[in-house]
């Protein structure tokens, strides 16, 4: 699996979660400018802009699904993970362990 530091290096992902996140800001704004002229906005344009932001939401959403397919990639975590140790015996216990835990925290004397 091939790792990135950068988000943008998959054109396409991040071309639908930007679909997907002005879809939500385009929602999130109408009402708010509905909100703000209160009975004198015009419903129709709020609604319309509102279809349009739900619209460009669940395409994105839909096609980011469509293209990664995170149903098949699902990581169960009742299996453990190979640690990569090369073994699957547990380790023992280090006998300065419990003793450490016994004494607990001392405090620190100024």
């Amino acid at each position: 699996m091939k790792t990135s530091r950068f988000k943008t290096d998959n054109p396409l992902l991040f071309g639908l979660s930007l679909l997907a996140g002005i879809g939500l800001i385009t929602m999130i704004l109408s009402l708010a400018y509905g909100v703000i002229a209160g009975a004198d906005a015009s419903t129709s344009s709020i609604g319309s802009f509102f279809v349009l932001g739900l619209v460009l939401f669940i395409t994105g959403v839909l096609s980011w699904v469509a293209v990664v397919r995170p149903f098949e990639n699902f990581d169960d975590i009742n299996i453990p993970m190979d640690t990569g140790h090369g073994h699957t015996e547990p380790h023992e216990e280090h006998p300065a362990l419990t003793e450490t835990t016994e004494q607990g925290m001392e405090p620190v004397h100024h």
